[in-house]
């Protein structure tokens, strides 16, 4: 498998492991991650912008809004390809919870614009629709490509993805949320607001 292929199968297997118990619905083999940060759980830091925990993982902390939890242990059963994950434990309106995660690669770092139309092909392949990239994203003054879509599993629910390469890796941090786009988009700008390289 090419390189340049592999920053889309990540992607395309955070969608799919946040809205599905099963894997990606890809019948390409998925690219190896690095190993989930033995700190992401460790953290018990409270985040100065946002009053939530702190979750430290491999290469980035995220500090989470006030409200969420720690819920890495809990993602890791379904999806353990996450290095990191939280959830907002205020949500109770209904049996959806607003979650965010994060996947790290390996990886050559390659133009964003040219995972483009590879994402939006592998996000329609699963069943993706409404696929929205949005310019101008970065994650801690880097780069990043920002991608809004509804995964077929999540009952039109909104999946934001921020991919973004920081020294040989590429990090995925997906945000899946019920909130209508312009509170999503809130949302959105802290948890990014809340990144930082480490």
């Amino acid at each position: 498998m090419h390189a340049h292929r592999w920053p889309a199968l990540i992607a395309l297997a955070v969608v799919s492991a946040c809205t599905a118990p099963s894997g990606p619905a890809t019948s390409l083999p998925p690219a190896a991650s690095v190993p989930p940060s033995a700190a992401a759980t460790a953290s018990a830091s409270v985040g100065p912008s946002t009053g939530g925990p702190v979750l430290a993982g491999s290469g980035y902390t995220l500090s989470l809004p006030n409200g969420w939890v720690d819920a890495t242990d809990h993602l890791r059963r379904s999806q353990p390809q996450v290095d990191t994950g939280g959830t907002d434990s205020t949500d109770r309106k209904d049996d959806f919870v607003d979650r965010v995660t994060v996947v790290v690669t390996t990886s050559a770092e390659v133009s964003l614009d040219a995972l483009t139309p590879q994402l939006e092909a592998q996000l329609e392949a699963a069943g993706s629709t409404d696929i929205e990239f949005k310019p101008g994203a970065q994650l801690d003054g880097r780069p990043s490509l920002q991608v809004w879509s509804i995964a077929k599993a999540t009952r039109e629910a909104h999946t934001i993805q921020f991919l973004a390469f920081n020294r040989g890796a590429l990090f995925v941090l997906t945000i899946t949320t019920d909130h209508r786009s312009a509170r999503a988009a809130d949302l959105a700008a802290q948890i990014t607001g809340g990144w930082a390289w480490a």
